[in-house]
């Protein structure tokens, strides 16, 4: 980009890799970090490096490293895109400058990259898109490239095209320039391109100028007139293209046989947008009022990773939004106003720690010991308030039970699960009221079983899952009287409470109503909560198998009371049991919890989504197009059919399906399967 700050910042990019787990993101950071060091490609290690990834063999959680190349610091973030561990790249976003989305070109566009592309929309994120693996012998190009510009849009348009595919494949055509681009002796090497490729390239080269000149009005009208602009015009208003999300280049490349990496970085530093074309940046101030921050301002930190640490304790990856950060400056916790010293600044090279003293404006630096600072927040200088808006993060629709293994699990359990969260932020824990169980909230059976691995190796907490109890509730069939007695008078004080009540069933949701229609005073008015009182715990402890009762109105009728016997216990006792005798008259229903579900497939895969959801006692309400290429089916179904159903659906659609799921109503369950249900519940 021409015409640029000479200041250190206009040297910095930071960017973050994203992409679906297998398309080559991470073995694309660890080989542009071996060109930038001078090194062979295949070490490796430096991002993958959690005890859980190398394990699996993917990753799993954010990493960072920094390099140098042509006189440019590139701050890379390796953000984790398998379905399972994509929530630790959304906080991450607004910490970068631009996204490069990494493609498998044998595989195509998948659904985390539809996530990941308007979750960076709404930001206004710029983007680009690297397509790899065009060594592999099904690798496509053309096919990959229109599906993309088909997703996306216009906007988005090719900068490189193979030279070939598979065993063909030796470097890429540089579609702004004209040439082709090999490289020798790990070197660049420009030449033409060849005559085989040239009409194609004429082609793309034609989409590349249609998307370039959309940014600039005086070129678009020359454009208009039929004048193409020579390359020097269009580079000119590339970069700015970029920088502004009016253009998303589409790059080429082949990790495994060093063609890319080195493109990458030459693109990335000639073309992308440094922290100087993205100030200033915009959030929130005073009272959550609009509010900006240029490089020059006061201090203000993003915090884009929360980490726990075996000698250090909590450590806050953090990039510095504006003015310069020091070691031992006080800052302010926007979201909770608290202050935090700034102890042990460090830079990461992976798992790697080097101290430093300052870091200035688009530098990313981590902090030990912030107690109470987490994932998404913004520290900013006293008296200069500042935060960054908060990112929207994927709902984690997977839900397990789990228990602590032993008694001194459970003693360490919550705090370990506070600390957990603050680690990750999509993973979400509660008790639940009416199953009394502990659910793990998350994306998916995987993400589970990394969460209970780093509660034992990070917090020395051992859980163990356990089958997830539905969330039942009982209603009455019909109307239904009761009488409870509780009289005890054989010597001594006595108990002493008799309680006529009549039930009746309430519309879906109308929730619990108590009339008291006592005449004459022949249940004393002191003693009238009591029976309600009694009629709620009844109510709480279910009748046909323990579930709670809900949507009933219960009337006070009658009763009777002793002078010296009666009390309030009496009482309770009296209306717990009459409520249990109404509801046997009444006839008891159980109820069911039901999900409005949006699941989102490609259209090939409608039919098999449609009987499957069917299959499982679902109503389908409608389907309705996605996206190109995509359909979203809508239906509700009984959420004792849907205990499993994230895993269930990646296996059905091989990873390209995604759910939206939400609490609708409860309804009536089935009778012979309302039979099994009791006869578990008599079991346990």
């Amino acid at each position: 980009m021409t015409g640029r700050d000479p200041s250190p910042t206009v040297r910095i990019r930071d960017v973050i890799l994203l992409g679906h787990t297998g398309a080559g993101k991470t073995a694309l950071a660890e080989a542009m970090l071996a060109a930038a060091n001078g090194e062979q490609a295949g070490r490796g290690g430096t991002f993958d490096h959690e005890p859980e990834e190398v394990d699996r063999g993917h990753s799993l959680a954010l990493a960072t490293a920094s390099m140098e190349w042509k006189g440019h610091r590139v701050n890379l973030l390796d953000a984790p895109g398998g379905p399972d561990a994509v929530g630790d790249a959304y906080p991450a976003l607004p910490a970068a400058d631009m996204a490069v989305f990494v493609v498998d070109a044998s595989v195509g566009v998948q659904a985390q990259h539809d996530e990941l592309w308007a979750a960076c929309a709404e930001l206004g994120l710029p983007r680009a898109v690297l397509i790899n693996k065009f060594d592999r012998d099904n690798a496509t190009y053309q096919r990959t490239i229109d599906a993309l510009r088909e997703r996306y849009g216009r906007p988005l348009a090719p900068v490189h095209m193979p030279v070939g595919v598979a065993r063909e494949f030796n470097g890429v055509i540089d579609l702004l320039h004209g040439t082709a681009v090999t490289l020798e002796a790990g070197e660049r090497a420009d030449g033409p391109v060849p005559e085989s490729r040239a009409e194609q390239a004429a082609r793309n080269r034609e989409h590349l100028v249609e998307a370039i000149v959309e940014n600039d009005d005086a070129l678009l009208e020359r454009y208009l007139d039929g004048e193409i602009g020579d390359p020097k015009q269009l580079a000119d208003v590339f970069a700015h293209g970029i920088a502004t999300c009016g253009f998303f280049p589409v790059l080429c490349g082949a990790v495994a046989l060093e063609i890319g990496p080195r493109l990458l970085l030459d693109f990335l530093v000639d073309e992308g947008p440094s922290p100087v074309d993205r100030s200033p940046v915009t959030g929130l101030g005073p009272d959550g009022s609009p509010a900006t921050r240029a490089l020059d301002d006061p201090v203000a930190c993003y915090v884009a990773k929360t980490t726990s640490d075996p000698y250090l304790g909590r450590v806050n990856l953090l990039r510095v939004v504006s003015g310069t950060l020091a070691a031992d400056d006080v800052l302010t916790v926007a979201r909770s106003g608290d202050s935090v010293r700034m102890h042990h600044l460090f830079t990461l090279q992976g798992k790697e720690q080097t101290p430093v003293q300052r870091a200035s404006a688009g530098e990313f630096v981590a902090v030990a010991k912030l107690d109470g600072v987490c994932t998404g927040d913004t520290l900013h200088a006293e008296g200069a308030p500042f935060a960054v808006p908060p990112v929207r993060l994927p709902e984690p629709y997977h839900r397990v039970a789990i228990e602590p293994v032993t008694a001194s699990d459970e003693d360490k359990l919550s705090i370990a699960l506070a600390r957990l969260g603050e680690e990750d932020p999509v993973v979400r824990v509660e008790r639940d009221p009416e199953t009394r169980q502990t659910v793990l909230h998350t994306l998916g059976p995987g993400h589970v079983d990394v969460t209970i691995a780093r509660l034992r190796r990070k917090f020395g907490v051992a859980v163990e899952q356990v089958p997830r109890r539905v969330g039942y509730r009982e209603t009455l069939r019909g109307p239904g009287a009761g009488v409870g007695r509780h009289v005890k008078q054989s010597g001594g004080h006595g108990q002493y409470g008799v309680a006529h009540i009549e039930v009746a069933p309430f519309d879906r949701g109308a929730g619990f109503t108590f009339h008291d229609r006592i005449v004459g005073g022949v249940i004393p008015n002191q003693f009238i909560p009591s029976v309600e009182k009694g009629v709620r715990e009844a109510m709480a402890n279910g009748v046909l198998a323990g579930y709670p009762v809900v949507d009933v109105e219960v009337s006070l009728l009658d009763g009777k009371h002793h002078s010296v016997d009666s009390s309030q216990m009496a009482f309770e006792v009296a209306g717990s049991l009459a409520f249990r005798e109404a509801a046997a008259d009444a006839g008891v229903a159980l109820l069911e919890p039901v999900m409005d579900m949006a699941v989102t497939v490609p259209d090939a895969l409608t039919g098999d989504v449609l009987g499957d959801l069917s299959s499982r006692r679902g109503r389908i309400t409608g389907t309705e197009p996605a996206a190109p290429g995509r359909t979203r089916v809508h239906a509700q179904v009984p959420e004792a059919e849907l205990l499993a159903y994230i895993g269930e659906l990646r296996s059905l659609s091989s990873g390209a399906g995604t759910v939206i799921m939400s609490y609708s109503h409860h309804q009536e369950v089935p009778d012979h399967l309302a039979r099994k249900v009791v006869e578990a519940a008599a079991d346990s």
